[in-house]
């Protein structure tokens, strides 16, 4: 017997003299023989609330047996292999003492139940394990199963795990769970059971001659290749998702083979390669396993991206940062990089005059997270298509940048009326109409209260969607064009006209139409319309949607407009044109004249500046100061010139001039100081350099990776009780271009001097990108969770099996015939006994009140007699 709490039981003396005491002293007119009754049961119920509290435990030993199966459900046992484990689970249960308890667990890339324990006898059958297959994945992962199989003996019995199996496991550690199961007294027995040999090619492993090497470097890529079929093949090797190589490769059935690539990554980044082996289609049981993957971080002087809008104008900046050691990778806007994998191979990016609808909405929420999640630098540069003007309202970029883009406040003194012409015809069913009445939302949202604006929607004829009026609610505004339903024909010329009559009679200072359709339209007399709005001070810009419409006409149209024409495949982009167009031409954004910038407070990227000596610059975008962030340069009016400030764990600049020969002319021509300061502004935005202080170390460990940091001080000195965090991405196998998943952020605990350690279990293949930081050190590496490997050898690993059975004290059978010993010895069971007290106490109790009360029992029973009386 074992007590919990046993020094309650030395309370039981004085407590019963207590009671004595009590009771000695009662004058209640009972007899003496009901007081001596009392007496006992309040001694029992006093020594048995005691006792209760106590906790006596009674130690129990068992000889039942428990066994739960684990039956292998990968792809490399195929059908037959599951049904030949089914069969031998069996055949095992009939060996087995009676009574024993027994459950199943299928193991594949999950675990799931198949069987309660119970003592009843198993049945399977080859569709259900199919199925079952089909549900839980295709790997191998005997680690998870184990672990459910421990939550499901029954107490007080001995518990023996059976694998059943080919051995070959692709995920997870058999060995760390067999040597858990050991601790916990779990004894796991094996028989091998294996699928049969099928036709099946894969490359199981690409490794890489190192992880990390320096720019231009020589890398050497080496796969393995294996496989039961053979014949010709070929093997591609993809770089960042790119095919760079290809070999033709002859395969010998059992014969591993190895193909080695050699590569010279010229430009820092972190490099992606795949290998797929091919020509085997329709033979492959398993095609998962035909490809491998490997991680390089490639290193060296800093880079950054550089996207110019306007071609030929990049040169500039480009030839003025060369001479001072920065480089520039020079793309145009559709060449930006869409993947936050691939924009983390650089230390900034710098975008120059570039509309909003160019760059698209996937790569702008791209460059947001670039800055905010992996510290890049980013810096905007002025031009007609740049800011406000370029129509990146309401955009990430927007979120991102120091400024506001919407005019300074002392500009809206002058009005302007705005009349949208929007094609409602039934081409423009579904999507299109919804984004364009998104558009004209955003648009009536850019005005003041002081501007007008019209809605007219045209089929084969014209309808007034919003009559112009001034901008006095948006939302009564937004109300009135959410009613546009689309449906009819398409004829542009009447919705022009109603246009041109209602601008005509606003008095504003600035009259500007936007002309929007998808498809052909009837009439003719457009460009002398469009003339006639010209000269009466109507300007005209038109919208192309798709392929079906007419874009040399509304191109004439805008030309003789004095508009822009833009054409786009893309509805999405609709929203952006509106904003990019109204912010251009109601005429508050863009001012061209000279002014001299000044300078109104100092600051890193502007050292050595002085008043005076810069030239002038001949124009720049107007935008407003965000709240918090720093304006060192202003121009004549005091508008941001040059602003600064920090998004996240990135640095953000926006330059409102901008940077060759428009505005900034007579800085490429006659100004010496043009490079320095440029590359002042460059290097004080980009992001640090990384691994100075910090390096990062990725291992694998079991089904976890191991993230290990080693910070220091300076050369000699390491860095202790540091914040040290990791941020881990993931980008899938099978889209190595697509955009990076945030799987989560681990604190990394100091395990020694200056070095600290975390780790994550990687779920799914693909690339796995962990980004540390301490304060302004940041250090990214890459680690490769391969696809699977699961393979169809027909062989199974006896020597994994037979190590696990020895490190738990279980048996190997060689065939399911062979008897299973479950010679565990006794199980030790502690049962509480306070229940069964506490039970005795609440009988006990109901006693006592009923000798206290006796006179209201007798009572009671004499009015329940005469009740049954009467009946």
């Amino acid at each position: 017997m074992d007590w919990l709490y046993p020094k309650i039981l030395l309370l039981v003396l004085p407590a019963l003299a207590l009671l004595f005491w009590f009771d000695a002293r009662s004058t209640h007119p009972m007899s003496q023989g009901r007081r001596r009754v009392l007496l006992v049961l309040r001694s029992l119920l006093i020594v048995l609330a005691l006792l209760a509290i106590a906790s006596p435990a009674r130690l129990l030993t068992s000889r039942e047996q428990s066994v739960i199966f684990v039956v292998d459900h990968s792809r490399s046992q195929s059908d037959a292999g599951i049904a030949a484990g089914y069969e031998a689970v069996e055949e095992i249960q009939r060996g087995l003492p009676a009574g024993t308890v027994s459950g199943i667990v299928a193991a594949g890339s999950e675990a799931k139940l198949i069987q309660n324990p119970s003592r009843a006898e198993f049945r399977g059958d080859e569709e259900s394990g199919t199925s079952i297959m089909e549900q839980i994945g295709a790997s191998s992962n005997f680690e998870k199963a184990i672990r459910l199989a421990k939550g499901l003996f029954p107490s007080g019995s001995s518990r023996h795990v059976v694998l059943v199996g080919d051995g070959v496991e692709t995920e997870g550690s058999l060995v760390d769970s067999a040597n858990e199961a050991a601790v916990l007294g779990i004894k796991i027995h094996a028989v091998g059971v294996s699928g049969e040999i099928q036709p099946d090619v894969r490359v199981t492993k690409l490794t890489s001659s190192q992880s990390r090497l320096n720019e231009g470097a020589s890398l050497e890529l080496e796969a393995t290749v294996e496989g039961s079929l053979g014949g010709p093949g070929l093997l591609r090797l993809f770089e960042n998702g790119v095919e760079v190589e290809s070999k033709n490769i002859e395969i010998e059935p059992g014969v591993p083979s190895t193909h080695r690539f050699k590569r010279f990554p010229e430009k820092r980044n972190i490099y992606n390669y795949r290998v797929v082996v091919e020509g085997f289609e329709g033979r492959d049981s398993i095609p998962e396993n035909n490809e491998a993957l490997s991680i390089v971080d490639v290193r060296g002087k800093p880079l950054l991206l550089y996207v110019e809008g306007e071609e030929g104008e990049s040169h500039y900046l480009v030839d003025a940062m060369s001479r001072e050691g920065i480089r520039l990778d020079v793309r145009s806007p559709e060449g930006l990089p869409e993947s936050l994998q691939e924009l983390a191979g650089y230390d900034g990016i710098v975008l120059s005059d570039i509309p909003a609808h160019r760059i698209g909405e996937q790569r702008m929420t791209a460059i947001r997270d670039y800055v905010e999640k992996l510290g890049g630098g980013f810096v905007m540069i002025g031009g007609m298509n740049s800011f406000g003007v370029g129509g990146y309202y309401r955009t990430p970029i927007e979120d991102v940048l120091p400024v506001k883009l919407k005019a300074p406040d002392q500009e809206e003194s002058q009005s302007s009326a705005l009349a949208l012409v929007v094609d409602r015809s039934g081409s423009m069913a579904g999507q299109k109409i919804e984004i364009c009445k998104s558009a004209a939302i955003a648009t009536a949202e850019l005005l003041s209260s002081k501007d007008f604006i019209g809605v007219y929607a045209f089929d084969s004829q014209v309808h007034e969607v919003v009559p112009m009026t001034r901008v006095t609610s948006t939302s009564a505004i937004a109300n009135q064009i959410s009613l546009l339903a689309s449906g009819g024909g398409t004829n542009v010329y009447p919705g022009m006209a109603m246009a041109r009559d209602e601008l005509s009679k606003v008095k504003a200072k600035i009259k500007h139409m936007i002309v929007l359709t998808d498809g052909q339209t009837s009439g003719q007399g457009y460009q002398a319309l469009a003339s006639q709005c010209h000269a009466e001070g109507i300007t005209i810009s038109t919208v192309a949607v798709g392929s079906g419409a007419q874009v040399g006409l509304l191109q004439a149209i805008a030309a003789a407009g004095g508009g822009q024409s833009y054409v786009t495949m893309d509805p999405t982009s609709i929203v952006r044109i509106f904003t990019q167009d109204t912010m251009t031409h109601t005429g508050r954004m863009i001012r061209e004249d000279a002014f001299e910038p000044q300078l109104v407070e100092n600051h890193p990227m502007l050292r050595d500046w002085e008043d005076g000596f810069a030239p002038p610059l001949l124009g720049y975008v107007k935008t407003n100061r965000k709240a918090t962030s720093q304006v060192p340069l202003v121009t004549d009016t005091g508008d941001p010139l040059l602003a600064h400030w920090r998004f996240g764990l990135g640095k953000v600049t926006a330059f409102t001039s901008d940077c060759k020969s428009r505005w900034a002319a007579l800085w490429v021509a006659d100004w010496p100081g043009y490079s320095q300061m440029w590359a002042q502004v460059l290097r004080e935005t980009a992001r640090a350099p990384q691994g100075l202080n910090m390096d990062l170390r990725l291992e694998e460990e079991g089904e976890e990776v191991k993230i290990a940091v080693d910070l220091s001080e300076d050369a000699g000195n390491r860095r202790d009780g540091a914040a040290v965090e990791a941020d881990i991405f993931h980008v899938p196998a099978n889209s190595l271009g697509s955009g990076m998943e945030t799987i989560s952020t681990v604190s990394l605990e100091q395990e020694g001097p200056g070095w600290y350690e975390a780790s994550f279990r990687p779920e799914f293949s693909g690339v796995y990108l962990v980004r540390a930081r301490s304060g302004s050190q940041l250090v990214s590496a890459g680690y490769v969770h391969n696809p699977s490997s699961e393979v169809a050898t027909g062989r199974v690993d006896e020597e994994l099996l037979k190590q696990a059975c020895e490190i738990t004290g279980g048996s190997y059978l060689s065939s399911a015939e062979e008897a299973l010993e479950l010679s565990g010895t006794n199980v030790s069971q502690y049962v509480e006994l306070w229940p069964w007290l506490l039970s005795c106490f609440l009988g006990l109790f109901l006693i006592d009140l009923i000798v206290r009360r006796w006179e209201n029992v007798l009572g009671v029973g004499e009015q329940v007699g005469r009740i049954f009386g009467r009946g």
